[in-house]
C-alpha cells in the first residue's frame, strides 16, 4: 500500500489527523518546512509528529517525509499515457488493442527498471546465487508467472521450488533448510498465506527476496532484499494483469541473466550443449532459424 493511502485509511487521533490532513493538502510543499514549521502551522507539537511517524512504522518524522517525499517522485514521474487498469475500451479496434497493450507493457518495464538500485539489486544476486536452494512463494496468477524463471534457473543447475499448495506452503516454509533462499512474489505485500510463511522464514533467519509494489507492506518489512515493481493497477478493478505480470516477468528476467552472468562462459556451453543433446530433433529451413 502506498504511503498516502496508510496516512488517509490509518485510524490518528483528532490532533494527528489534522497534521496528516495538512501533509497530504501540503505534497511537496512540507519538503523544506522543518517541524517545527509543520507543527505551529497545525497547532500541533513536535511529538504529534514523531507520533505519526511511528505509527506509520518509521523511526521518525525526517525518515516518514523522505519516504512521502520519494513516492511522489515516484507516482511524478510514472504518469501514463495507458491506463494500466483499463487500456482499452469496447470502441477500440483490434489494432488499437495490440498497440495500448503493447505501449502499456513497454512503459510498465521502463517504469520498473527506473525503481531498480545497484546495490538492491546486488543484494538479490548475491543472496540468488549463494543459495543451494530458492523457493518460491506466490499466490493466484503469480504462481504462473514464476514458472518460466524457475524453468531456466534449472537449465543452468540452479535448484528452484514452487510452493503452490494451500496449507503445505507454511510446511515448506518450516522445513527449508539453511543455505537456502526464498523468493516473495506478491503485488500487495499484503496477502495474509504469505505474510504467514514470511513470519516462519524470518524466525528460520532464510534470507528472503520481495518482488513488491511501491510503498511499505507486511512483506517489506520482513525482507532482506527488495525489487519494486511498477505501480500502477487497481487490486480488482482491471480488465487483466497486464503492467504487473509485465513487471514481474522483467524481474525474475533480470535476476536470471545477472545470475548467468556471473559464470557467463560455462551457462552458455551448457545451455548449447544440454539443447543439442535433448533437442535433437528441430530443425528449421528459415536462415535466421538454423545453426
Amino acid at each position: 500500500m502506498l504511503l498516502q493511502e496508510k496516512l488517509e485509511n490509518h485510524a490518528f487521533t483528532a490532533s494527528e489527523r489534522h497534521v496528516v490532513d495538512y501533509l497530504l493538502e501540503q505534497q511537496r510543499g512540507i519538503e523544506n518546512k522543518t517541524t517545527t514549521e509543520i507543527a505551529a502551522a497545525t497547532f500541533s507539537s513536535k511529538s504529534t509528529l514523531v507520533r505519526i511517524a511511528k505509527k506509520m512504522n518509521y523511526s521518525g518524522w525526517t525518515a516518514l517525509k523522505k519516504a512521502f517525499i520519494s513516492e511522489l517522485d515516484y507516482l511524478d514521474k510514472s504518469i501514463s499515457s495507458v491506463d494500466a487498469n483499463y487500456p482499452f475500451t469496447k470502441r477500440d479496434s483490434i489494432m488499437s488493442i495490440a498497440s495500448k497493450v503493447a505501449h502499456l507493457e513497454t512503459e510498465s518495464i521502463e517504469d520498473t527498471l527506473s525503481l531498480i538500485t545497484h546495490d538492491e539489486l546486488r543484494k538479490v544476486v548475491d543472496i540468488i546465487s549463494n543459495a543451494e536452494k530458492i523457493h518460491i512463494f506466490a499466490a493466484s496468477s503469480n504462481l504462473l508467472v514464476v514458472q518460466e524463471f524457475s524453468l531456466q534457473m534449472s537449465r543452468i543447475q540452479k535448484e528452484v521450488q514452487i510452493h503452490s499448495l494451500q496449507g503445505e506452503i507454511f510446511f515448506n516454509a518450516y522445513l527449508a533448510k539453511p543455505g537456502s533462499c526464498a523468493l516473495m512474489v506478491t503485488y500487495s505485500g499484503e496477502t495474509g498465506s504469505l505474510n504467514r510463511v514470511a513470519e516462519i522464514l524470518s524466525k528460520k533467519e532464510i534470507p528472503m527476496i520481495a518482488i513488491t509494489s511501491v510503498g511499505e507492506n507486511s512483506t517489506t518489512r520482513k525482507a532482506d532484499a527488495i525489487l519494486r515493481l511498477c505501480t500502477r493497477e487497481k487490486l480488482y478493478s482491471k480488465i487483466a494483469n497486464f503492467s504487473t505480470d509485465a513487471a514481474i516477468n522483467y524481474l525474475l528476467n533480470i535476476i536470471y541473466s545477472c545470475v548467468f552472468a556471473l559464470d557467463y562462459d560455462r551457462n552458455v556451453a551448457l545451455r548449447i550443449s544440454a539443447s543439442r543433446s535433448i533437442e535433437d530433433e528441430r530443425f528449421s529451413d528459415s536462415d535466421i532459424l538454423k545453426e
